[in-house]
């Protein structure tokens, strides 16, 4: 009896997408540890930084054993395609994310956060014209409906009390420039690997992040300690979270389409959850352990279809 070659990498595309989601469910309990000992934009440049540097490495490495010369972008249409994904999926997602938290509650930012999914689907319908199937609207909706039992705590009172201001309109720009991110990835990999482009993607979004974070310094917010926890952190956030999570997350895109793999995106509060349980001592209830699982049955539910493609 064979196994479908097909249907084993398709797995093997799952799989790596639900690893994905874990390491950046361990980026916000990572991110806290780091936020504590260095201003955003510092512990952003400091992350980037280290995971451009590997993933040129991994290029140049690959690029040697198979006897070929380094991917480089040869045309300006090529050089702005890259820049573009260091732009919006690191530069304007960390700029937009920091800069609305200072000015929105917590409840607000992981409500709007976790439009993110939704979002792509939206966009690469309009942009890619990729299909939305029904089962896989229905799956979005699941676990959407999932992630919201899990930022209310299962009191959706919650969301009659929250009031929205400018700081909100400033977070939306973070899922926005994901679902950008995903989209205009989509498009490079037509020319250039997953891993060529998410480590020029990592390379031009650290030439941004450094400007902030030098002017961020220059407001009197610059790094006042960095411990070996906070070394730990941020190799954490740039080896797990960068290297493997973008490099796999754009395996998916490649696979699956923008719109289908933004399904998994929304484990990740499912992954934090319980990660901040474990590692922080955060209590875990019902709301999480239900909410979690509506998420689990959204994603199930919007890939099944796949298996028939």
């Amino acid at each position: 009896m064979t196994s479908d070659p097909q249907h084993a990498g398709r797995a093997g595309i799952y799989f790596k997408l639900v690893l994905t989601t874990f390491f950046w469910g361990g980026t916000f309990v990572a991110a806290r540890f780091a936020v504590h000992e260095a201003p955003p934009f510092f512990a952003a440049s400091c992350r980037f930084a280290i995971a451009a540097v590997v993933l040129m490495a991994l290029v140049a490495r690959q690029a040697q054993r198979r006897g070929e010369t380094v991917p480089v972008p040869r045309s300006l249409r090529e050089v702005l395609a890259l820049s573009s994904l260091g732009l919006t999926g690191i530069f304007c997602y960390n700029a937009f994310f920091f800069s609305g938290l200072k000015l929105t509650g917590a409840a607000n930012g992981s409500l709007i956060v976790a439009i993110n999914p939704l979002l792509t689907a939206v966009l690469s319908a309009w942009w890619l014209r990729e299909r939305i199937r029904p089962l896989q609207g229905v799956g979005l909706a699941v676990s959407l409906a999932g992630v919201g039992v899990i930022v209310t705590r299962g009191d959706l009172g919650v969301l009659r009390t929250l009031t929205f201001n400018h700081g909100d309109l400033l977070l939306l720009g973070a899922p926005l420039s994901w679902a950008a991110y995903s989209i205009l990835g989509k498009r490079a990999m037509g020319t250039f690997s997953p891993l060529v482009a998410t480590a020029y993607a990592a390379l031009s979004g650290t030439l941004l992040l450094i400007p902030a974070a030098v002017l961020e310094a220059l407001g009197g917010a610059g790094p006042h300690r960095f411990s070996i926890l906070g070394w730990v952190a941020i190799l954490q956030l740039a080896l797990l979270g960068t290297v493997a999570g973008f490099v796999w997350w754009y395996e998916g895109v490649q696979a699956l389409g923008a719109s289908r793999a933004a399904l998994f995106v929304n484990l990740v509060p499912v992954f934090g959850t319980l990660l901040a349980a474990l590692l922080l001592g955060e209590r875990l209830g019902w709301p999480q352990l239900w909410g979690g699982m509506l998420v689990i049955a959204g994603v199930c539910g919007g890939t099944v279809r796949l298996k028939a493609d």
